[in-house]
């Protein structure tokens, strides 16, 4: 008989951390069952090992075991079983819970040394499962400029039909949408009130009344798009591996760490990870494909002793491959609350299959820019950083938000240790750009709270605050309260110069057998939301890989 576990995996029987679907194995906490062999999935042999059941790691899984393919997926993290992760309303309880992997930055020379926090997942669906849920592929130029790189295949022509393949669209099918995609896409919802009057108020502040930004324009205000169903979160997990599951040649473990990819003669061969204090190697026949994301498929390659010689030297890893790029690039959208106490109560959230953020605005700081440069989101609940006087409830936010960012920063092992702290150096807002950015947002935001639908909401601005009305002023709340906008890229860069770390193809320069796929491959962070252009990603990397099989 089958259970199912909230929005996680099916399952049939159960021994200790293995559970069996259709012959099937997969890992899971604590579930008393039948005894069956574990022998193949600890150390065994497959055709494809993918390390990463993230947003990039579920995709690959299902399309790579389509094709018959003998598939292991691995994950650090648990099974994705949590009320907090299939409910939308929930998912600021996820921050800093056991599903997420809780990084900080190192401190910020350029954000008044503050550590910046970084969630992002670690459970089936990585940061699919911690996200907002914003479903936003980026304008049409970021590809082309990827394209531009020396990437063959990556202008907008190129992807868009990825976009589309994997695509459940709520609307009608057109040139940008399409229907009956794994991943389902909501775009008619029924927005809270006070979204709805930040909406209202940007379009009377002269912006464009825009309810598609993945369509022919992403300019202007509208409701976002969000990867939910039925009330519930659609990750990746849930769309895309959740069903594979039932194919008798994928394998799933979860709660188990890769330590290194096993490198033999210029090619790799497998991987070791651990789990339970216990360390396997299992064998790769075809490839090895990193999914881990911008912050752990670096740390999985340095610790394969692929990255920066002399790095691997000073953490005394032997060095396979001197290759400079990796921990390079590492970049960040921008995000900066611009908090509002309100004359009226704040109603809770009314629908608990909705996001608190689901309100958006693409904006230019100036208009000959070749797509949007600011993307402020709006919450119907305040959003206080570390050190804000957060005594006032009754209150929401609309972000400021830079989505161009030009400042560059690296990342780095502080021990050969796995589990070790990561050095994550973005240099936040070394740039003066991102800072002018942001500023402009604020100024933007104030104008759209002067609206007649804002001011039916608005009692003061909280802050920055009314004393802050200089750029210097404006410049120095943005270092004080700068967060993440949760879209780290770009460690792992495609491209042709001497920092690139993989191919048009996604093969890691110098090592057969082992590709990247995930956002640590983007030379530039994508305008917008990250999520569904890492799903695009990985679409595509599994066609590629499997035309070279």
């Amino acid at each position: 008989m089958s259970t199912e576990t909230g929005n996680g995996l099916t399952r049939r029987s159960f021994i200790g951390k293995v559970a069996v679907a259709s012959g099937v194995l997969v890992l899971a906490n604590g579930l008393p069952g039948a005894s069956i062999n574990t022998a193949e999935a600890l150390d065994g042999s497959f055709d494809y090992i993918i390390c990463g059941a993230g947003s990039a790691g579920c995709v690959l899984a299902a399309r790579l075991s389509e094709t018959g393919a003998k598939v292991l997926l691995i994950e650090a993290g648990g099974p994705d079983n949590s009320e907090a992760i299939s409910t939308p309303v929930r998912l600021i309880e996820l921050w800093r819970s056991e599903y997420d992997w809780a990084y900080r930055t190192v401190p910020q020379k350029h954000a008044n040394g503050r550590r910046i926090d970084w969630p992002r997942g670690k459970t089936l669906g990585g940061s699919s499962s911690l996200n907002g849920m914003i479903y936003v592929r980026g304008a049409p130029t970021d590809y082309d400029r990827w394209a531009s790189f020396g990437n063959e295949g990556w202008a907008w022509k190129d992807v868009l039909p990825y976009f589309l393949k994997s695509e459940d669209y709520d609307g009608e099918a057109s040139a940008y949408h399409a229907k009956g995609g794994p991943l389902h896409v909501q775009s008619k919802i029924t927005p809270h009130p006070v979204c709805k009057a930040m909406r209202d108020a940007a379009i009377e502040a002269g912006h464009a009344d825009n309810p598609d930004c993945n369509g022919e324009s992403q300019m202007g205000a509208g409701y976002c798009h969000l990867n939910i169903k039925d009330g519930k979160r659609q990750s990746t997990a849930v769309a895309f591996l959740r069903p594979a599951l039932e194919r008798p040649n994928l394998t799933l473990i979860t709660n188990a760490r890769v330590l290194k990819v096993e490198i033999e003669n210029g090619r790799a061969t497998g991987v070791t990870y651990m789990q339970d204090s216990k360390t396997h190697t299992v064998k790769a026949a075809k490839e090895v494909v990193l999914t881990g994301g911008a912050i752990e498929s670096p740390r999985m390659l340095m610790l394969s002793g692929v990255g920066p010689k002399a790095h691997l030297e000073e953490m005394g890893i032997e060095v396979k491959l001197d290759l400079p790029g990796v921990g390079e690039n590492l970049h960040d959208h921008t995000l900066l609350p611009v908090i509002w106490e309100a004359s009226q109560p704040v109603p809770p959230p009314q629908d608990p299959g909705l996001t608190v953020l689901h309100v958006q605005l693409f904006a230019k700081t100036k208009p000959d820019l070749p797509e949007p440069d600011l993307q402020p989101l709006g919450f119907h609940v305040p959003t206080y950083v570390e050190g804000q006087d957060a005594s006032v409830s009754n209150a929401f936010t609309f972000n400021a938000g830079g989505v161009r960012p030009v400042s560059r920063g690296t990342l780095r092992l502080s021990s050969a240790d796995p589990d070790a702290e990561l050095l994550l150096d973005p240099n936040l807002l070394s740039a003066k750009e991102d800072v002018d950015a942001l500023v402009h947002c604020i100024r933007l935001l104030r104008e759209v709270a002067e609206q007649p639908s804002m001011k039916a909401w608005v009692k003061r601005e909280i802050y920055p605050g009314p004393d802050a009305q200089s750029d210097e002023a404006l410049a120095d709340y943005a270092r004080s309260a700068l967060v993440t906008y949760h879209h780290q890229c770009g460690t792992c860069k495609m491209g042709e110069d001497e920092l690139s770390v993989v191919d048009a193809q996604l093969r890691v320069r110098g090592i057969d057998g082992l590709r990247i796929a995930d956002a640590s491959i983007m030379p530039d962070v994508t305008t917008g939301n990250t999520n569904a252009p890492v799903i695009m990603i990985a679409e595509k990397a599994a066609d590629m890989i499997k035309a070279d099989a």
